[in-house]
């Protein structure tokens, strides 16, 4: 696993994937646009994230691969939504990257631990067995 990662941000609006809202009220699906496809533990956290986020005009919201769907009313997006989508996007990115750097020492310990292990046995070559 590489420990190079850059932070997932907001890009744009998927106009054609937003709408559909209850007829009877003003708040639509709004698509927006990641600057890549979230890996899985990212849209996991970000998820989880969104869900004890807290602040007065709180809307649904969820990430799924390269997409971030919330519900509400469009209007309201840019001022009270969007503060508040990029803070738990830098919590997220924050966390993803201390993951990605703890699996990175992990596999680095793995790795040298296979080599002492390899190195440990070919010592044994040296063993006269007759």
């Amino acid at each position: 696993m590489t420990n190079e990662f850059e932070d997932i941000r907001i890009t744009g609006v998927d106009e054609s994937a937003s709408g559909g809202g209850d007829e009877n009220s003003a708040l639509v699906d709004v698509v927006l646009t990641l600057s890549e496809s979230t890996p899985s533990e990212w849209a996991t956290y970000f998820n989880q994230r969104w869900e004890q986020h807290i602040y007065m005009m709180k809307r649904r919201a969820r990430v799924a691969g390269s997409r971030l769907t919330i519900h509400c009313v469009p209007n309201e997006l840019e001022k009270d939504h969007l503060p508040e989508l990029r803070k738990v996007m830098e919590e997220t990115n924050d966390r993803y990257r201390r993951h990605v750097a703890t699996q990175a020492r992990e596999e680095r310990a793995r790795a040298e631990r296979e080599q002492a292990q390899k190195d440990e046995i070919k010592k044994l070559k040296g063993i006269k067995f007759d």
